[in-house]
């Protein structure tokens, strides 16, 4: 039985990045007619935008939390958002 998708906009980071890695394997594979390549396509390209945006949020959280000031080394507080 297939397993069911999550909506790109509400799967987790690592949801969208393991449904990403089974596409990637189905358009390798080359077995898909046509139409359905272009859909997997299509939903690949989606996730592999989620997948950058989150990865562009962990850095930019990253980068609060770690800072330089006038040469020391700070810490701040680290608050990830969550996106809906």
């Amino acid at each position: 039985m297939a397993r069911k998708k999550e909506p790109i906009s509400e799967a987790t980071f690592e949801e969208s990045l393991a449904n990403l890695e089974a596409i990637v394997k189905k358009l390798e594979a080359g077995e898909a007619n046509l139409t359905d390549l272009m859909q997997s396509y299509a939903e690949g390209v989606e996730l592999a935008k989620r997948c950058l945006t989150e990865l562009e949020k962990a850095e930019k959280a990253m980068d609060i939390v770690v800072g330089e000031d006038s040469g020391k080394v700070t810490e701040k507080e680290l608050i990830i958002e969550e996106t809906i």
